[in-house]
């Protein structure tokens, strides 16, 4: 998973478009194998992803043992990277979006890399108790909002669709994230 200029310019992409800038698009190599180098995403996020488990399973009261917890964890990364992929092309076909799958899947990966790094940090600062309540609160419904209004402009640009079936496919990422994260919870108890 090296580093390169074109790792550079599909973040830098995935920047414009939490900018609002449909022109982001042109920086992802929308290739098939750009295409399969978008999914890299899910190793950069890894490290701080791996970082917050640790904080988690200190701080909060997990009641199984490391190694099943990372194990759920894990595979439910894994699972997290790959489903809403898949599901979105059999939904791409039925649309009549085939040709722009590949292109919304790549800005769709990278853009989890900014999401991440907005996300994680504040996960973990709620897991060690640094933020009252209230603004935890607060601050995670901002960055809810933040993150799927991000994702609704990347699937309303790249799949060039009207604004309510991009909320449809934001809204049902989002039925698809809390069933994964309610299935992990459900075997760590």
């Amino acid at each position: 998973m090296p580093f390169s200029q074109a790792t550079a310019s599909a973040l830098y992409g995935a920047y414009r478009l939490a900018r609002a800038d449909p022109g982001g698009m042109a920086y992802f190599d929308t290739s098939l194998d750009g295409f399969w180098r978008s999914f890299y995403a899910a190793a950069f996020v890894a490290p701080l992803f791996v970082l917050y488990l640790v904080v988690r399973f200190h701080m909060a009261e997990i009641e199984v043992s490391a190694f099943r917890f990372a194990s759920v964890e894990i595979i439910a990364y894994v699972i997290a990277w790959v489903i809403f992929p898949l599901m979105m092309f059999y939904i791409c076909n039925s649309i009549s979006r085939e040709s722009q799958y590949i292109s919304y899947i790549v800005a769709y990966n990278w853009a989890s890399v900014w999401q991440n790094l907005v996300y994680l940090p504040f996960a973990m600062l709620t897991e060690f108790g640094m933020l009252p309540p209230g603004a935890t609160r607060a601050l995670g419904i901002a960055i809810l909002i933040m993150v799927m209004l991000y994702t609704w402009f990347i699937t309303k640009t790249a799949l060039n669709i009207s604004v309510v079936l991009a909320i449809g496919l934001v809204v049902l990422d989002f039925i698809v994230s809390i069933f994964i994260n309610s299935l992990s919870l459900g075997m760590l108890k």
